[in-house]
């Protein structure tokens, strides 16, 4: 049968005739017209990369210079886990300065007294001109002034004291900005400075990889690209030894859209590699048709 596939072109059949029958050996040889894509009798796959999903190179927020590294390259770390400080002397003091501003109620309650002695004269004042002709109005009026200056004091001191309390929040977040946490449960890949070292905003310190759980990235011919759906159970087969592994991978996405100049779909598979057997970076192929990998 006549092969009329757009990807598939046979280079020939080997036809050998004699006088009493004739022998017809096929040896077809599939040409690559589509990079990355292979053909082979009823199954057939499309060859991807693979990534940890989670990886990041972290660096500092502000500039500084080194003062701590608390990790190797090569270690497991935690998520939340302190892995480089900068130095923070000066940020640490400024906490400490900012604490005891804020935990002073001094002033407050200076101020709340002075508020709650004028307003109880205030009232006596008031109680007394409207029961006698010993005080005149204009003392009332005086009393009453006295009184609200000294709540508008009051409440003035309470601003204050929920300024002093931002302050002393402001101080830690400074200090935080020095103190390089994990984002993520992984391993540190590697380590770009040495203790002493300064550093500018966001340089890049320290790159961290969880590589237990993967991602292939395969790019496959839009009218295949149709039958997968999102979610969908696909087999891999991985490089990265002299012979492939294979392993089960989920559909994680399907881009919408067709590339124009390859007229291919970007489809990703996120596979376990608990065992960390796989190593990202590896190329791999993403198995359609018959072709199905030993379950693992």
């Amino acid at each position: 049968m006549k092969n009329n596939s757009p990807y598939v072109k046979a280079i020939g059949l080997n036809h050998d005739a004699t006088s009493d029958s004739r022998r017809i050996h096929p040896i077809c040889y599939a040409l690559f017209l589509i990079p990355g894509v292979i053909f082979a009798a009823d199954k057939y796959s499309f060859e991807g990369v693979t990534e940890p999903i989670s990886q990041a190179v972290i660096g500092a927020m502000v500039p500084g210079r080194v003062d701590e590294i608390l990790v190797a390259e090569g270690a497991f770390v935690r998520k939340g886990e302190v892995i480089l400080s900068l130095e923070k002397n000066e940020e640490e003091l400024n906490v400490a300065m900012s604490k005891l501003i804020a935990d002073s109620k001094a002033e407050l309650n200076s101020a709340r007294t002075k508020m709650e002695t004028y307003q109880k004269d205030y009232l006596a004042t008031k109680k007394l001109f409207e029961t006698s002709n010993s005080i005149s109005e204009e003392q009332v009026w005086e009393k009453e002034l006295n009184y609200k200056l000294a709540a508008a004091d009051y409440e003035k001191q309470q601003m204050l004291e929920e300024k002093e309390k931002l302050d002393f929040d402001m101080a830690n977040v400074q200090v935080a900005k020095r103190i390089i946490r994990a984002p993520f449960d992984g391993v540190v890949v590697s380590i770009h400075k040495n203790k002493s070292e300064s550093v500018q905003a966001l340089e890049p310190l320290i790159e961290i990889v969880d590589v237990r759980k993967c991602r292939l990235t395969a790019y496959i011919v839009a009218p295949d690209a149709q039958a997968l759906r999102k979610g969908q159970e696909i087999g891999l087969q991985l490089d990265g030894t002299k012979v492939a592994r294979n392993r089960k991978g989920r559909i994680e996405f399907i881009s919408p859209v067709v590339d124009k100049s390859s007229l291919l779909r970007t489809v990703k598979v996120i596979f376990d590699n608990t065992d960390g057997s796989i190593e990202p970076g590896v190329t791999g192929r993403l198995l359609m048709g018959g072709a199905v990998p030993v379950n693992r």
